[in-house]
């Protein structure tokens, strides 16, 4: 087999995500990064790379692998090993599972690989491929629509395939491809890139209720101005700032406060500043792609910022701004079942995903 190294300038795969090239390895850093190619060898493994997650059972780094137009994974791989060759794909094992020869396949077919957990968590640099002598790679096609994601957890997939006072957060269960956003993007043909983080917020990282100062230790206005904020920091080396140039949405989809609100607590000052920093990175999201659409959504955990985020989107329209929106989801409910840790369940994510979809295609872009 011979060696494919994805390398930023590398025209046979597809990449997509805030994806950052270091010392010869591809790191795919937050959810749902992931590169894409059509195949037409028999067989593909991957030389990935890992960082000390690994250890601690339920933190580990998950990759997916999706073949053809599949919207369930063929594989999820656990990163358990620092470093490992995994098999990707095999034919025959493929065609077995499916129920047909090999020869029944198309010839060339489509694989992607994918980081399916976030980026808090385990690392996922991929050292190179490792594909058939001979066979081909060719670029997944471009989407005529890109949307960016910005949020936390829920934008994540945090917890989706858990149960409410069942199970804890782990990364096994942990699934971007049920959440609203890829759904809506998936609904919409759009390609996508999320920037999300569990526990994040713009003014405070979640906190308990016994708590009354914030927590700082990671908030989105010091991560999203980069590539890989974590993914940099394990490996010791400077921030790469993020070149908005590597993927022009047409509409960026803002969700968060759910954490922030576990600080405000309906304190007109606490809203103030929460408001303060939400219009900051509205004007960083402006300034990176223009006269995008920003759609500003709120209201599936918590809802008392709703108002909030409603009264600052109404001031940007009002200062001129008519590509900025805002959307707020119905609150999740017990009887469409609850996640793990209070978060939304796939039918809450689904619902979503709907109203999310419906606004978007609203737009005309």
């Amino acid at each position: 087999m011979r060696k494919e190294i994805v390398t930023r300038e590398n025209k046979n795969v597809k990449q997509l995500g805030r994806i950052l090239y270091h010392d010869g390895i591809c790191y795919l850093g937050y959810s749902a990064s992931e590169i894409g190619f059509y195949y037409d060898g028999d067989r593909i493994l991957a030389d990935i790379v890992t960082d000390d997650w690994r250890k601690e059972e339920g933190r580990e780094g998950y990759a997916g692998v999706f073949i053809g137009e599949e919207e369930t994974p063929w594989k999820r791989i656990p990163l358990k090993e620092a470093e490992a060759e995994y098999d990707l794909f095999d034919r025959a094992a493929y065609a077995a599972a499916k129920g047909i020869r090999p020869e029944d396949l198309p010839r060339e077919l489509s694989v992607r690989i994918v980081k399916y957990s976030e980026a808090a968590f385990g690392a996922m640099g991929i050292r190179c491929l490792l594909v058939d002598d001979g066979a081909v790679l060719r670029p997944l096609p471009e989407k005529k629509r890109k949307i960016e994601f910005i949020g936390d957890s829920i934008t994540c997939g945090y917890g989706i395939e858990g149960v409410w006072n069942v199970d804890v957060f782990n990364t096994p269960q942990e699934n971007p491809y049920k959440d609203y956003a890829l759904r809506t993007a998936r609904a919409l043909d759009a390609d996508y890139q999320l920037v999300s983080w569990s526990g994040i917020g713009l003014i405070t990282d979640w906190i308990p209720p016994e708590r009354d100062e914030p927590d700082e230790t990671v908030l989105m206005p010091q991560i999203y101005p980069y590539t890989a904020y974590t993914v940099s920091e394990r490996l010791g080396i400077p921030q790469e700032v993020w070149d908005p140039k590597r993927f022009r949405p047409d509409t960026v989809v803002i969700h968060l406060g759910t954490n922030d609100d576990s600080y405000t607590r309906e304190k007109p000052e606490r809203e103030a500043v929460f408001a303060d920093a939400y219009r900051a990175l509205y004007r960083k999201v402006r300034e990176n792609y223009g006269d995008v659409e920003i759609v500003c959504c709120l209201g599936l955990m918590v809802r008392t910022l709703c108002p909030v985020l409603a009264r600052l989107v109404e001031e940007l329209r009002a200062a001129g701004d008519s590509h900025v929106h805002y959307l707020e989801f119905d609150g999740q409910r017990e009887e469409d079942g609850i996640a793990a840790d209070w978060h939304p369940s796939e039918t809450t994510h689904k619902k979503a995903a709907e109203k999310l979809t419906e606004f978007c295609r609203g737009l005309n872009v």
